[in-house]
């Protein structure tokens, strides 16, 4: 059958929502994230008409203004939404305002030229772009002679074993780094999100709640976490339970340090003429004792005049 090149419904897997991309997306801008996934698919639905290209006609690209009216949102939103959009490569905006939504070829309805689809929808990219195919292998998804149904049975086999092992910990562990963050610092900004991923990767969930905790306490900030977590690869610590051990040697050393401290205080001296330099020279413990206790008990020793 031939296919008609148009494609006005999508297909969404389950996870679409705990995707990195949507999971940052999401929590972007005090809440606004959420506004901009639900702008993000209006401008999937939008751009099906034309394969993925958002235009408002064969000639006419959508500017803020127009997009603000059909996604109703206010234009400065709209315009912070393009903006993380284009950050998270989710879209590609072009010098002739053209919007291409780079994964749109993943939701469209399955046909039997979707292979063929896929490939020409990124050629139609570089071309625009001016760049010769040579030049890009990796925007270029490259398909050999089989079927277009067999390469996508095979690529969705491979996706699913990939998204089976990863999916779960991956993306449930960083939404819950971002969560700590935004509990204890405030909003994460773009810029952090390459650290936080970075110290997920480097150290492990655990190892930063431990770290975050600490900083907490000590009323520091983030930057004051990533030190002790710094530090702890330093010297070898992996785990929950090293760095907890780690806090016990350092707290016994500190009240080993502080009683010796106190132990190596000089005995209190006073002067031998006073009550007290003569009651202490007569072996009497004054700690406590007032002046006039000291003057009595002097006087009762026989000391005023020794």
């Amino acid at each position: 059958m031939a296919d008609n090149k148009k494609y006005y419904y999508m297909r969404l897997k389950e996870n679409f929502f705990d995707s990195d991309e949507m999971i940052i997306l999401e929590n972007m801008d005090n809440g606004d994230g959420i506004i901009y996934s639900n702008i993000l698919l209006k401008l999937y639905l939008r751009s099906l008409k034309y394969e993925g290209r958002l235009m408002f006609n064969e000639r006419i690209p959508f500017n803020p203004q127009m997009l603000s009216t059909i996604v109703r949102h206010p234009v400065g939103v709209v315009e912070k939404a393009l903006k993380a959009f284009v950050d998270l490569g989710l879209v590609e905006v072009m010098d002739n305002g053209a919007i291409y939504m780079l994964d749109i070829q993943n939701f469209i309805g399955k046909t039997t030229t979707e292979a063929d689809r896929i490939k020409a929808y990124r050629s139609k990219i570089n071309k625009e772009k001016g760049l010769v195919s040579n030049d890009t292998p990796k925007l270029v998804q490259m398909y050999d002679k089989s079927t277009p149904e067999l390469e996508i049975e095979r690529e969705l086999k491979i996706e699913k074993e990939v998204e089976a092992s990863k999916a779960a910990s991956t993306n449930s562990d960083f939404q819950n780094l971002i969560e700590l963050y935004q509990a204890n610092f405030g909003i994460v900004k773009p810029i952090l999100y390459d650290d936080l991923k970075a110290d997920l990767k480097d150290y492990g969930l655990e190892l930063i709640i431990e770290a975050v905790k600490r900083a907490v306490k000590r009323q520091r900030e983030y930057a004051y976490a990533q030190g002790i977590l710094k530090s702890w690869n330093r010297s070898g610590i992996k785990t929950l339970e090293q760095a907890k051990a780690e806090e016990v040697i350092f707290q016994n050393k500190s009240q080993n340090n502080q009683n010796k401290f106190q132990q190596q205080k000089p005995v209190k001296k006073a002067p031998e003429w006073t009550d007290e330099g003569r009651l202490i020279k007569a072996g009497v413990d004054t700690t406590g004792m007032t002046q006039n206790e000291m003057y009595k008990l002097s006087g009762e020793m026989g000391l005023h005049n020794g």
